[in-house]
Order: structure tokens, then C-alpha cells, then sequence
């Protein structure tokens, strides 16, 4: 009996596939980390916020080990962070403001787990924000994981 080599191929890959178990949830769960520095011309000061994101469906993602550092040298300024998602119809949802409430020797909030982003529409991708309070403006980065049920 005859083979196709084509076939051969395909089911061969497939079966490594499977065998390491690679899904399409697997492949955008996962890592998040954002760092702001409190100057433009770099330095340590500033602060980091990091989280490991696991989608549980289009319009929920749920936070865990979830930590936000205020980083030294001390540079006066709170450090906070929120859970934030890009939504389909090109808004964003956020969740509530958290804050390393100290100095930078104080520490970390979290981590933290089981938080939840729910939103009323799909979540394109999630992630993290965090932001260097400078009392008339926020200093912001963000770093985002793509949905992948969406």
C-alpha cells in the first residue's frame, strides 16, 4: 500500500504538535512585565509591574502572581498599576488603581492572584499598566498578551 509523502508529512508534524502539547491557549497565556522609568534619561528610579495572564475566555482574563515594585533610587513618586484590556470595538477596560504604597525600600504589592478583567466586550489583549504618579501627570508604559480566543 501506497503512502502520499504529503500525508506523511503532515501527520508526522501533527503528531509533534500534540505530543508537546501545543494549543492555542498555551501560546498567548502567559508573562507580562512593564517597566517606567521616572526620568527621560533612564536611570533605576521609576517602577515595574508584572503578572502571569491565563485568558479563560474572550471576555475574561484572570491576573495571577501579580506584583508592582516601586524601584530605587528613590525618586519621591508613588508607583501604580492596573489591569487593562483593548477591547473589539477599540476601547479600553481598566481595572482599579493599585499602588506600591511606600518607598522603594518598602515592599512590593503582592503578589497577588485570581484577580479577574470581565469585560461586555471581546478583549483583543490584556496586560498591564503601570505609572509613575508625578502629582500633575502620569509617566505610563504598558505591556499587553494577545486573546487568543478572540
Amino acid at each position: 500500500m501506497r503512502f502520499p509523502t504529503r500525508a506523511l508529512g503532515i501527520a508526522a508534524v501533527s503528531a509533534a504538535l500534540l505530543s508537546v502539547g501545543v494549543s492555542p491557549a498555551m501560546a498567548e497565556d502567559g508573562h507580562v512585565r512593564a517597566r517606567v522609568q521616572t526620568f527621560p534619561s533612564g536611570g533605576d528610579s521609576g517602577g515595574t509591574s508584572e503578572a502571569d495572564l491565563n485568558f479563560t475566555a474572550a471576555r475574561s482574563v484572570t491576573y495571577n502572581n501579580w506584583t508592582i515594585n516601586d524601584t530605587c533610587p528613590g525618586d519621591g513618586y508613588r508607583v501604580i498599576a492596573r489591569a487593562r484590556a483593548l477591547l473589539t470595538n477599540g476601547s479600553y477596560a481598566n481595572g482599579a488603581w493599585h499602588e506600591d504604597d511606600g518607598t522603594c525600600e518598602s515592599a512590593q504589592w503582592g503578589p497577588y492572584s485570581g484577580r479577574e478583567l470581565n469585560t461586555s466586550y471581546n478583549i483583543v489583549k490584556a496586560g498591564i499598566q503601570v505609572c509613575v504618579d508625578l502629582g500633575s501627570s502620569l509617566k505610563c508604559e504598558s505591556e499587553f498578551r494577545d486573546n487568543p480566543h478572540t
